[in-house]
């Protein structure tokens, strides 16, 4: 009898052990877990390979405001609008179209630009053949919060005259 006891007994702190270590959901924590607060939220944008939400996909990018700029300098920030919509849209073809033949730049890349934090101003300087701008900028990518610093070259060559366009020659 008293064996009988012992292992009723000794099942039962077991069953009361492995019942404890169980994940129990109830209707509050299924709430809690389903929309999570926003410390859970930055924690998991932040984390180290952390994946985009749905919900952060589906957001078109801040473009850069153009009032702000005329002349050579609006079609410079015309073009960074350009790729960040292209980059957007996923449209290769697009993106490929604001390079110039001579860019170092053999397709387009995985990301997506929400927006840029800052921009230096647009120096344009003049070359013996092209027309040379840069503007170092900081960007945000969608799925991540880190700022990536670029320094982006546009040339506008000279023997096209008033039909020069911008290009984008390289982003480093």
């Amino acid at each position: 009898m008293i064996r009988k006891f012992a292992l009723i007994s000794s099942l039962g702190i077991i069953l009361l052990i492995a019942g404890g270590c169980q994940n129990k959901t109830g209707p509050e924590d299924t709430q809690k877990s389903a929309v999570p607060t926003s410390s859970e939220h930055d924690s998991v944008e932040q984390g180290e390979g952390a994946v985009s939400s749905a919900q952060d996909k589906d957001v078109p990018p801040e473009y850069v405001n153009e009032s702000k700029y005329s002349g050579d300098e609006l079609a410079i920030v015309k073009l960074m609008n350009a790729r960040m919509r292209y980059l957007y849209e996923q449209d290769e073809e697009g993106y490929m179209s604001l390079f110039t033949a001579e860019a170092p730049v053999t397709g387009k890349p995985d990301y997506k630009v929400r927006h840029m934090i800052s921009m230096d101003e647009i120096t344009i300087t003049e070359q013996r053949n092209i027309y040379q701008a840069t503007a170092k900028v900081s960007e945000l990518r969608q799925g991540d919060e880190m700022e990536y610093n670029q320094m982006m070259v546009f040339w506008k060559k000279k023997a096209d005259g008033d039909a020069a366009q911008w290009m984008i020659a390289d982003i480093d």
